[in-house]
């Protein structure tokens, strides 16, 4: 630094810059990011005073990772696009690999591990390929690779590949940054196996490299990660005292995903010693910012870990509460899914289209062509003339058989999407849009039935075994569903990992009967999964008949919104009960619901318990 002035104050510019990129590269390694993102604006304005294009594009991508520090990844991913549309023509492989950096990083931040991994990949090829390049170095791209193994929920991979990283170097030759960082991510991959006693040796390593070198970033992150493998062996007084230290750290570096990390944490160790109401103000704060974020997946997973704090507190109300609000979240998180991948499909589809137009376009010129060139021929070569109409009868018979397949093929493109649009991508069912959609056509007949169902403690799946399990399982499910009902029934999946049956005259006597083999079919042998473990999973329902009536007041029938909100609370009932059980709604007390509003009424419930009942685990 006490040298900087030979190298800015009259220096040449590519003497200038590079100094600036070394600068650069030493407050990130040293996690001083807000310091390194300063260095970015002071590159992109002398590289812009030269004209140096590339310099520019370079450092304008750390104004990306600056918006993903920012807890921001809509942001990010909009500047990304921008960027590397505006500069791709550079054909740069320096741009081109940390622009894949850029992109893995957003996707593994918002939980889209495939897309992610397939990035970062392409990144390790880029910098296998080119020894010299600046950055990204491969160091950072094998710690990225194994922090999004940790976030998808492959922890062994995670250790193999830090594993593998440090024996291919000694241990000396590993810059302090890069080899505690390798020891924080293995604590993080012990956490995730169960491995508690391993995981504190690792951070324990992490730490002593950190505060070694005064690596604070580090040193904040791994606290974090401490509260959290405490939090997970329920020692709420130690995961408090590792929050609380790890926030004056994280506030200090300015890391927002930190900040957010460590006071979700704070409030759940005092959730576990029962201050619930000071647990709340920390939780309130964490998913208040990340919703100015956008970072919703996020606020969701959070929610779903209040309610579950809230309901083992007995605080039923307020858990309830928390349960609406994800469900929310979660419902317009797969609105957005399918939209965008409607839009995928739909923008694919018109490319194409598109092709096929340009296509024939090009067969219509050659006809045209061929034309030209027949109608010199027969001037010249009269004699010929039966020869090359034949010839051109066959060329047109074969464009004529070209447009037919073409034409089949549009076809089965619109098919497909159509298929897509009214059916969930997972599991093949159908979705809540189909499901509006045919009751805004046909309203519910006398004797029509809803049943709502919900894997219970499908969250605890997902943390236990990963996402994969979790979608195994509700394939699964799905598949049982199908296997149970009528042929006349539609089975669907509302939401998450909710599922809907609509099934048609069905009796009074018929509904008990109905529902009990529904949750017999889920209940009634494990899930094996891939690797063998055998899963046992249930499901908690509730059911509602229609027409349904209330028995004071106007009257007048509920509509299929209004049964479904029955539906949903004969559910939640269910839930509170102990799961694995389902009530049917027989009537309801008190005045109708009026639209829009939730006004008091109580459901007459039957209880339905499937044959071979079991309590599921708490």
């Amino acid at each position: 630094m006490q040298e900087a002035p030979a190298f800015t104050v009259g220096a040449p510019y590519p003497v200038h810059v590079a100094y600036l990129r070394l600068l650069r590269r030493i407050h990130l390694d040293a996690g001083r990011l807000a310091d390194g993102y300063a260095v970015d604006e002071r590159i992109i304005r002398l590289a812009a005073a030269e004209g140096d294009t590339l310099q520019v594009a370079l450092a304008s991508l750390g104004r990306v990772h600056k918006r993903l520090n920012d807890n921001d990844p809509p942001a990010a991913m909009a500047l990304l696009e921008g960027l590397n549309n505006q500069y791709r023509d550079q054909h740069n492989t320096e741009f081109a690999a940390n622009a894949e950096m850029a992109y893995g990083a957003i996707y593994n931040a918002t939980g889209q591990h495939d897309r992610a991994l397939a990035h970062y990949l392409r990144a390790l090829e880029l910098v296998q390929h080119t020894p010299s390049l600046w950055s990204p170095r491969e160091a950072d791209v094998r710690l990225a690779l194994a922090r999004l193994y940790v976030n998808s929920g492959n922890p062994l991979k995670a250790l193999e590949t830090t594993r593998s990283y440090r024996e291919a170097r000694t241990a000396a030759a590993l810059p302090p940054r890069v080899e505690a960082l390798t020891y924080f991510l293995d604590g993080r991959a012990y956490v995730t196996l169960h491995q508690l006693a391993q995981a504190h040796a690792a951070f324990e390593r992490a730490l002593v490299l950190a505060r070694k070198h005064d690596l604070r970033w580090i040193e904040a992150n791994v606290l974090g990660n401490v509260s959290d493998a405490y939090l997970r062996a329920q020692r709420y007084v130690e995961a408090e005292h590792a929050a609380r230290t790890a926030v004056a750290l994280s506030e200090a570096v300015t890391d927002q995903s930190i900040i957010q990390m460590v006071y979700a944490n704070l409030g759940f160790a005092l959730f576990g010693q029962g201050r619930m109401t000071e647990g709340t103000g920390y939780i309130d704060r964490t998913t208040q910012e990340l919703r100015k974020a956008g970072a919703m997946l996020a606020v969701s997973n959070i929610l779903a870990e209040k309610g579950e704090a809230l309901e083992r507190a007995g605080l039923h109300k307020q858990a309830l509460q928390t349960v609406r609000e994800r469900e929310k979240i979660q419902e317009s998180l797969e609105l957005e899914r399918r939209n965008k991948a409607f839009a995928a499909l739909q923008e694919q589809f018109n490319a194409k289209q598109r092709a096929a137009q340009i296509e024939r376009l090009r067969q219509e010129n050659a006809v045209k062509d061929a034309e030209i060139d027949n109608r010199n021929l027969r001037l010249a070569l009269a004699s010929l003339g039966a020869g090359i109409a034949l010839l051109l009868s066959g060329f047109v018979f074969m464009l004529y058989r070209k447009s037919q397949r073409t034409s089949l093929r549009l076809a089965e493109l619109n098919a497909e999407l159509a298929h897509r649009s009214a059916h969930d991508p997972l599991t093949g069912l159908f979705n809540r849009r189909s499901f509006v959609d045919r009751m805004r056509a046909k309203q519910a007949a006398s004797d029509d039935c809803f049943t709502l169902l919900d894997i219970d403690h499908f969250k605890r799946i997902n943390d236990q075994h990963g996402h994969a399990a979790g979608d195994a399982v509700l394939v699964e499910v799905g598949r049982r569903l199908n296997e149970v009902v009528r042929g006349s029934d539609m089975v669907l999946r509302w939401g998450g990992e909710e599922f809907l049956v609509y099934s048609q005259g069905v009796s009074e006597a018929q509904r008990p009967l109905l529902v009990q083999r529904i949750l017999n079919a889920i209940a009634g042998a494990p899930v094996v999964l891939e690797d063998g473990t055998a899963l046992q999973v249930s499901a908690t329902a509730g059911a509602v008949p229609l027409p349904i009536h209330a028995t004071a007041g106007s009257g007048e029938a509920f509509g299929w919104e209004q049964a479904i909100a029955l539906a949903d609370r004969a559910l939640y009932k269910g839930k509170e009960a102990g799961r694995n059980r389902a009530f049917i709604v027989e009537g309801v007390d008190g005045s109708a619901i009026g639209q829009g509003q939730e006004q008091e009424r109580k459901p007459q419930l039957h209880l339905v318990l499937p044959d071979m009942f079991w309590q599921p685990a708490r």
